[in-house]
């Protein structure tokens, strides 16, 4: 309770300012951070979600519906953030790596194309659970769809810090003292997100490999918890590195 009340009261309004400055913005800056708004609602949603959970059980309402909530909020955390993270990398990839075929695809259709693809796999994924797919079988799909973003995050990352750590074209001669302050702030910014979404992605990796070879209903309740305390504190990195980003970080 107490780590669903921490994603109501921080997540919530964190994620709703940043949707907002996002959705005031000219038409320029908002289609650039199109991925970054579509992943402030889906935190939105999240945190919404938790909500709910929060008073489904304080409530004591029917199990059987609490069960199904449940699964279904572990569906959007699980799948909507590293969705979106992996658009966000992959256009910040092809942005340094590939500038002149990022120009061909800037235009705003491409992007709320590749929006409405992404939603639809979270609706997909939400179909899941209905199946009735074995503790093994879940485990397993979890674990491939981690595999691939994580492959994803980090082929993208590495590539564009060893891009951004060469010297410019007019730079040769300089030193790495010398970057301007837009790669200095690309660059950590790049590694912090990449650094905590690995890990992320490692661990809930690593808590699914114990519970597909013994399959204890404490253990799970156990990996659960402790998988759901990893992702509502990463869904506060996003929105404080955009807030500090756009300056609005008194404090920092």
């Amino acid at each position: 309770m107490a780590l669903l009340a921490s994603n109501v009261l921080l997540g919530l309004p964190a994620n709703g300012y940043v949707a907002w400055m996002i959705a005031s913005e000219s038409s320029g800056p908002a289609v650039s951070e199109l991925f970054a708004l579509n992943l402030a609602v889906a935190e939105i949603l999240f945190a919404c979600s938790s909500f709910y959970v929060m008073l489904h059980f304080l409530l004591r309402m029917s199990q059987e519906v609490g069960v199904l909530v449940l699964k279904l909020f572990l569906q959007l955390m699980l799948i909507s953030r590293p969705l979106f993270q992996t658009c966000i990398c992959l256009e910040r990839y092809m942005a340094v790596v590939h500038p002149t075929i990022f120009i061909r695809l800037k235009p705003l259709r491409y992007r709320l194309a590749v929006c409405l693809f992404d939603w639809l796999l979270i609706l997909l994924d939400f179909l899941f659970p209905f199946l009735g797919p074995s503790l093994t079988v879940s485990a397993c799909y979890f674990i491939a769809k981690s595999l691939l973003f994580l492959s994803v995050l980090s082929y993208c990352g590495v590539r564009v810090l060893l891009v951004l750590k060469q010297p410019g074209p007019g730079d040769s001669s300089r030193s790495v003292e010398s970057w301007s302050a837009m790669k200095r702030k690309a660059f950590k910014v790049i590694v912090i997100t990449l650094g905590f979404n690995s890990a992320t992605q490692l661990l809930q990796i690593l808590m699914l490999g114990p519970t597909v070879l013994t399959a204890s209903l404490l253990l799970i309740l156990q990996l659960t918890l402790f998988s759901l305390f990893i992702s509502i504190i990463s869904s506060f990195i996003t929105p404080l590195l955009f807030l500090h980003r756009a300056g609005k970080l008194p404090c920092i």
